[in-house]
C-alpha cells in the first residue's frame, strides 16, 4: 500500500462535505472552497491557496478494501498498484517518469472506503497531470505480465509490513476478532491465500465497476481559481464517459457482541 502523507487539508475537506454541516462546517477549514459536478457525474473541489505557485491534484474514488468481492480480498489495493502501469495512449511509466521530470512528487494510497491518487506540481503543470489521470480513469491497459509483477510486490509488501512485524499482525488479528459480520475486519491489503490468486479478469472487474467520474472526487489545492479548474476539467475529465452506476453501498452492521473476546498473539517456539 502506498502511503499519502503531503496535503491532508484534501482529505479533511471531501470528509467535511459529506459529513453534516453541524458536525464539520467545510467553511471552517477552507473559507474559499467551491465545488461543482460535471455533466459526467465527477464532483470538483477546488481550494485556492495562492502562498505558493504550486498545486495538488487528487482523485478520490469511492471504492475501497471493504468492497473487495468476497473471496478477493486485496483487490481494491491490487488495482491501486497496476493504475501505475500504461493505457492505450501512454506506456507504463510514462506517467510517472513526467511527474518526476518536472519536479513533481506523485503516490496513492486504499483504505476500506475509498482510493485515492494525487500529485503535487507547479500551478503551470496541471493542465498535464489532469490529461494523464483523466486518461488512466479511462483507458487503463492491464496485462498478464503486469498481473504477475504487481502480484508478487504485493505479496512481498504483506510479507515485510504484516506478517514480518509482531504489531501488524496483532492488530489485524484484533479486527478480525472485532468486526464479525463486515469486510472492515478483512486486511486492506487483504489476506494472503486470496491475495496470491488475484488476476486481470478481477482487476478488470473493479476497474470498470467503480472507476468511473460519477463515482470519484476530483479536489484541486493549490494556486488556482474555480474558473481554471472548471476549464481544465472539462477539457480532460469531461471527456470520460461513464463506465457503470455503482449500486449505494451498503456496509452491513454489526451484531451485539454476546460473549468477551481475547487476542493473543506468541512467537512460535
Amino acid at each position: 500500500m502506498h502511503t499519502v502523507r503531503p496535503f491532508h487539508c484534501a482529505l479533511i475537506l471531501v470528509l467535511a462535505l459529506s459529513a453534516p454541516a453541524a458536525a464539520l462546517p467545510a467553511q471552517e477549514i477552507a473559507p474559499n472552497v467551491s465545488s461543482f459536478t460535471l455533466d459526467n457525474g465527477l464532483e470538483v473541489v477546488v481550494i485556492p491557496d495562492h502562498r505558493a505557485p504550486v498545486v495538488t491534484h487528487m482523485v478520490w474514488y469511492e471504492a475501497g478494501s471493504a468492497d473487495d468481492p468476497p473471496g478477493r480480498s486485496g483487490i481494491a489495493h491490487f488495482l491501486e498498484h497496476l493504475m501505475f502501469k500504461g493505457t492505450t495512449n501512454h506506456p507504463a511509466g510514462e506517467f510517472s517518469q513526467r511527474v518526476a521530470a518536472i519536479g513533481g512528487r506523485q503516490n496513492a494510497s486504499t483504505s476500506y472506503d475509498n482510493t485515492a491518487y494525487y500529485q503535487t506540481v507547479a500551478r503551470e503543470q496541471l493542465a498535464l497531470v489532469m490529461a494523464f489521470e483523466a486518461d488512466r480513469m479511462a483507458n487503463l491497459v492491464i496485462d498478464e505480465s503486469a498481473i504477475a509483477t504487481e502480484r508478487e510486490v504485493i505479496m512481498e509488501e504483506r510479507r515485510s509490513r504484516i506478517d514480518n512485524e509482531p504489531g501488524a499482525r496483532l492488530s489485524e488479528a484484533v479486527l478480525a476478532a472485532l468486526y464479525q459480520n463486515s469486510h472492515y475486519g478483512i486486511p486492506i491489503i487483504g489476506w494472503a491465500h486470496e491475495m496470491a490468486t488475484l488476476d486481470r479478469a478481477d482487476a478488470e472487474s473493479f476497474y470498470d465497476r467503480y472507476y468511473t467520474p460519477n463515482n470519484a472526487v476530483l479536489v484541486v489545492a493549490g494556486d488556482v481559481t474555480p474558473e481554471e479548474v472548471r476549464r481544465l476539467a472539462e477539457e480532460t475529465y469531461g471527456q470520460v464517459s461513464r463506465k457503470a452506476d455503482p449500486s449505494p453501498r451498503v456496509r452491513p452492521q454489526e451484531p451485539r457482541p454476546l460473549a468477551a473476546r481475547k487476542i493473543t498473539l506468541a512467537d512460535r517456539k
